[in-house]
């Protein structure tokens, strides 16, 4: 794995942290802002809030998702997490 991939690698799970954050933050004091801010009433607000909430965690879950994947080509006969190789046997007559 090269120092390009690592830093890829680190930066998708960087960001998949901070919008889990922000997911967190969405659904504890989103819809209390919202009402706040734009003055609309609170169960709309909630409603947004939750929504923005589960928004934000499934772009977290995508791009920790692609930090798991990335790079995931394996070089030949290497083991897989299943204790298989991803090369796979020739028979020799």
């Amino acid at each position: 794995m090269n120092a390009s991939t690592k830093f890829t690698k680190s930066l998708l799970r960087g960001v998949a942290w901070l919008l889990f954050a922000v997911a967190g933050l969405a659904l504890w004091m989103g819809g209390r802002s919202i009402s706040e801010f734009t003055k609309t009433a609170r169960t709309l607000a909630e409603m947004e809030g939750i929504g923005l909430a589960v928004l934000f965690a499934g772009l977290g879950a995508v791009a920790k998702a692609a930090a798991d994947h990335f790079g995931g080509g394996e070089k030949d006969g290497s083991p897989t997490s299943d204790g298989s190789h991803s090369q796979e046997k020739q028979d020799h007559h």
